[in-house]
């Protein structure tokens, strides 16, 4: 006869027996091609091209890749296909692959040129309706199609999503993920995203067809107009607050053609906005603080006044990037550093009844008063050429 406690020690097991069904829905690694980046395209005819970059299982045991069929030794594979919607050609993609693919891995999203020009727009009604597609994934614009970028051979990575991701991510503090820009969108307002390009590398034997950042795409809407590059780019990374390290080089004397290298450190910027009669005010407060890297003009930065002249020409250069951006959003009619926003939270009664609907014109009536405060804290190990004194 059973002992009562035995008999209740036993009665669970049936029930463990029925959780123990195993894993019914699982999914295998070997069923699976990771996407590393996708690229998007539109066609002449109209048509929208998606490219996938996968890589190959059977190339990925040792760095120099050279299995799975891949020729020259790749360990990863491209393949695209067109289609009248993004959802056709994923699908076309589909039908000949022998794994399900799995965008969960994917950090990268790169739009032709000419997809850009016709509006991003398209891609928000594809990407957010998979629970697979990350919304932190980046957006990057490419100069020409975005096929083409991700045929690029980069020597410096395996992988050329890994140099697209890095590009990225170095700049990603202004915000070019797939949410960021979503949001902007959704507010009705202009995003920038990050522009790239081939670019065939200046070696003398063997040329790699490498990928170079070259700035931001400037949107009106969800619609490409304009690019961001050099003194632009750096102006609006100050308008939007957002500045990382970046080289100003200039001349620090009239009738000295040699330039003195300062890297830019950090910085802040305050934006104030104020209404004068039918006019928009932005007096933009910045304090700067640099390095000095090189300076081939041979001056005493050990002198208090050399410093101070150099830290005002320092501080121009800063306004001239400022002045720069604000000119090709004034052209353009787009806000890209979101000025509408910060004259709503400090005015919202006066934006909301009559700015708003009339901000483009007001934009580029605005008045922008730069003040900037340069500091240069350091000179590095030196401050002036070692061997000028023996020379």
């Amino acid at each position: 006869m059973v002992h009562p406690r035995r008999l209740c020690q036993l009665l669970p097991l049936p029930l463990l027996i029925v959780c123990l069904t195993g894993c019914w829905d699982r999914t295998e690694t070997n069923d699976i091609a990771f996407v590393l980046t996708s690229a998007v395209d539109l066609e002449d005819d109209g048509k929208f091209r998606v490219s996938y970059m996968l890589p190959l299982p059977g190339s990925m045991g040792g760095a120099s890749g050279g299995g799975g069929g891949t020729a020259g030794g790749k360990s990863y594979y491209i393949d695209s296909d067109v289609g009248n919607t993004f959802h056709e050609a994923n699908t076309r993609l589909q039908m000949r692959m022998s794994r399900r693919l799995f965008l969960s891995h994917r950090r990268t999203i790169v739009i032709g040129e000419k997809l850009a020009k016709k509006g991003i727009g398209v891609i928000f009604d594809t990407v957010p309706r998979s629970p697979e597609s990350r919304m932190t994934s980046f957006l990057v614009i490419t100069k020409g199609k975005g096929y083409d970028l991700l045929n690029t051979e980069p020597k410096f990575e395996r992988f050329p999503a890994e140099v697209i991701r890095e590009l990225t991510k170095s700049r990603q503090s202004l915000g070019t993920s797939t949410k960021d820009i979503g949001i902007t969108l959704s507010f009705n307002s202009d995003p920038i995203l990050t522009y790239l390009e081939p670019k065939q590398s200046q070696a003398s034997k063997e040329p790699s067809h490498e990928i170079q950042m070259i700035g931001y795409g400037q949107f009106k809407g969800d619609r490409l107009v304009g690019i961001y590059k050099n003194h632009e780019a750096e102006g609006l990374m100050w308008l939007r607050n957002h500045v990382k390290e970046y080289l100003v080089s200039f001349p620090p004397e009239e009738g000295n053609a040699n330039e003195i290298s300062i890297t830019v450190t950090k910085g802040q910027t305050q934006i104030k906005p104020r209404l004068q009669q039918d006019k928009v005010i932005f007096d933009i407060l910045i304090d700067a603080n640099g390095s000095v890297k090189e300076d081939l003009s041979n001056l005493d930065l050990n002198k208090a006044k050399v410093m101070r002249r150099v830290e005002k020409q320092l501080a121009e250069q800063i306004i001239k990037s400022i002045q720069a951006a604000v000119k090709q959003m004034q052209k353009e009619g787009t806000d890209s550093a979101h000025l509408g926003l910060t004259l709503w939270r400090s005015h919202p009664y006066e934006w909301n009844n009559g700015i708003e609907a009339k901000w483009e014109a007001y934009l580029k009536d605005a008045e922008f008063r730069i003040h900037v405060s340069a500091t240069i804290e350091e000179t590095g190990l030196i401050n002036k050429n070692v061997i000028k004194e023996g020379m």
